[in-house]
């Protein structure tokens, strides 16, 4: 699944994607799926996780490094399963 998002900045360094819930549904794998989370180019894996009666997946520094995107970047992110 593709989509374009801001990358938010949740904290003083904790970064994030909100995930859509027809996202997820579209998955079939429950409310915290194992997701491969695809920024630029760089690949990482990671789980959906439930926060604020919504869904989120992080980006951590080293994942912000890879894809070379901080807090606040428009991003084109392709989330699937990983199974």
């Amino acid at each position: 699944m593709r989509s374009h998002t801001t990358i938010e900045q949740t904290g003083k360094t904790a970064c994030g994607i909100h995930v859509p819930e027809e996202v997820v549904e579209s998955l079939g794998a429950g409310k915290r799926p194992a997701v491969r989370v695809t920024i630029k180019g760089f690949t990482y894996r990671t789980t959906v996780a439930v926060m604020g009666g919504g869904y989120m997946v992080g980006v951590n520094a080293e994942n912000r490094a890879g894809a070379g995107v901080q807090g606040g970047d428009e991003v084109d992110v392709e989330m699937e399963l990983d199974t």
